[in-house]
This record gives C-alpha cells, structure tokens and sequence, in this order.
C-alpha cells in the first residue's frame, strides 16, 4: 500500500505515506498529511488508482467486518451466560430461602407438638 495513489473524495489527489494498518496516512498535493482508519475509509472515502491495492483494501474490509461481527458475537454470548449465570444464582438463592423457612417451620411445629 506504500506508494500507492488515491483520491479523496474531498482532498483530492495524494499518495500513502504511511501504512500501519489500522492506520493510513495520505500526503496530499497540496502538501496535507492525514491519517485514515483502514479499511474503513477505502471505499468510502478513499479510491486506490491501482485496481489490485483497490480489491486488497476490499478484502481487509470484509475480514475486518467478519471480525467485527465475531467479536460482536462473542460478546452477546458472554452477556448471555453472565444473565443465565445470575438467573442461577438467584434461584438458588430463593431455593435454599425456601428450604431454610420449611426446616425452621417443621422445627417450630415439632417444638409446638413435644410442647403439648
């Protein structure tokens, strides 16, 4: 992507100066530096001269989308058994209330009964 010649859709003209992905950086002709997120702004802002730095910046897009999308994923997921986790823990909890007012009721009523 070094070297390469795009166009901005508002800057015109410039050439990357700096490619550190997810980082690019363009000088334009009229001397402006800028930097761009890439792949993000290839496409939409940016257009490669070249169609095969063009169809590469394609690429990372979409592999960049489809990892976007896993982590997105992997995060619902995790939000997901952290919910089912604390619904667990919350039955539980009112299971062993139940259970510890059964024992003391059954406990009052044998006291009542040798009491009588």
């Amino acid at each position: 992507m070094l070297g390469e010649i795009v166009t901005h859709i508002r800057f015109g003209a410039g050439r990357v100066t700096t490619f550190e992905p997810p980082r690019l950086e363009i000088t334009f002709e009229d001397g402006a530096v800028r930097a761009f997120a890439y792949p993000q702004a290839v496409g939409r802002f940016i257009r490669f001269e070249r169609p095969e730095a063009e169809e590469c910046a394609r690429r990372d897009r979409e592999d960049a989308g489809a990892t976007a999308r896993e982590a997105d994923m992997a995060r619902l997921m995790e939000s997901r058994r952290r919910a089912e986790e604390d619904t667990r823990l919350r039955l539980e909890a009112i299971h062993e209330k139940r259970l510890t007012a059964a024992r003391r009721a059954a406990a009052r009523s044998a006291l009542a009964r040798k009491g009588k």
